[in-house]
């Protein structure tokens, strides 16, 4: 019986497969341990900022034959892991490549989230707003949908998309009306509506954005939302010619923000409004303008650095201070004058009137 067994090739064949499971669940366990654990360790080290460790232990857990759940947390960690190695196209890669395999795993729009922050750290916005969108597409949760928004309509702004993001924002307050982010996306939605009437020359958007940078103001004070929405209100304020209103809010930024790289700019930018009406205090300001610019940092934006004109601007400002005062003497002394000759005329239209005593 045994003989025909081995004979039959039945006997082979069963310890061909007791030979080969064993190793099929050395293969599952690996070295290092189970995929569990090698996704555990690669948490830790990833808590402990050591991303290239980190990135080799989610790599061996992929090699062990996970189930597809399992798969998605290595790639996932993996990611996170160029992160911290500062290689975020990378990141960006195995998160799509996640989302690619299994399509319908439940963390599909977190992880294309995920991955729009990574091409959006990488400075690569036309890629960020396609995974953005994308996330939108996968039933995002309602822990992650705000800031996904927000995050689509900011990388949108950035690439000049400005109707675009009013559309993404325009019912944020409405939706999320005690969210966190709101302050946010209401200084990126006054930001687009004013990009857009600049740009057109369209008066009712700058009111519509100067209306949104009040509101932010007001319900938000102290937020820095809000403090920069100051520097924006003053911006809109004197495009809308509202000159005096323009001043208040630049000075009123730079008493918020003193050490901001834009406080240089907007104390010129309120000195600006002023030099007509009080040339004395316009020179005052410029000159506190061309200090800030030495004490703070340079603006990183373009199109916010002082103008080259700025010290003639001062001189000037300092020659009508000098005038103004001239001016306002003489304006006195032919005041003075104008009184004093009214009295004359006046006493002697009253010694041409008197009686006249011989007369009498």
């Amino acid at each position: 019986m045994i003989r025909g067994a081995f004979r039959g090739g039945r006997v082979p064949a069963i310890l061909a497969l007791a030979a080969v499971w064993p190793i099929s669940a050395a293969l599952a366990q690996g070295f290092g341990g189970t995929v569990s654990d090698h996704l555990v360790r690669g948490d830790s080290l990833l808590a402990q900022g050591k991303g290239a460790e980190a990135a080799i232990q989610f790599q061996e857990a992929r090699t062990l034959c996970p189930i597809p759940a399992e798969i998605v947390s290595a790639l996932q960690g993996e990611a996170r892991a160029k992160l911290l190695m500062d290689e975020p196209l990378q990141a960006v890669g195995l998160l799509e490549e996640a989302v690619t395999r299994f399509p319908d795993d439940p963390r599909a729009s977190n992880l294309l989230y995920q991955a729009g922050l990574a091409a959006q750290h990488a400075r690569d916005f036309d890629r960020t707003i396609d995974l953005f969108r994308k996330a939108l597409g996968k039933s995002p949760t309602p822990d992650i949908l705000p800031p996904l928004k927000f995050q689509l309509a900011h990388a949108l702004r950035l690439r000049g998309r400005q109707g675009e993001v009013i559309e993404v924002l325009k019912d944020f307050e409405k939706d999320f009306p005690d969210h966190a982010l709101l302050p946010n996306a209401l200084y990126e939605l006054a930001i687009a509506t004013h990009d857009l009437g600049s740009g057109n020359r369209n008066r009712a958007k700058l009111e519509e954005a100067a209306a949104i940078y009040k509101k932010l103001i007001d319900r938000f004070p102290g937020r820095p939302a809000a403090t920069e929405a100051h520097f924006e209100m003053g911006l809109v304020l004197a495009e809308l010619g509202r000159g005096p209103e323009s001043t208040e809010y630049f000075t009123k930024y730079v008493s918020l923000s003193p050490g901001s790289p834009l406080a240089a700019v907007a104390l010129e930018r309120a000195a600006d409004q002023m030099l007509v009406r009080s040339p004395k205090q316009s020179a005052q300001l410029y000159a506190l303008a061309l200090v800030k610019a030495q004490a703070n940092r340079s603006p990183a934006e373009t199109g916010y650095a002082l103008s080259r004109w700025l010290p003639a601007k001062q001189r000037l400002a300092e020659a009508l201070s000098k005038v103004w005062v001239v001016a306002i003497v003489a304006l006195v002394a032919l005041g003075l004058v104008f009184l004093l000759g009214r009295s004359v005329v006046k006493r002697v239209r009253r010694v041409r009137k008197a009686p006249d005593p011989v007369g009498a």
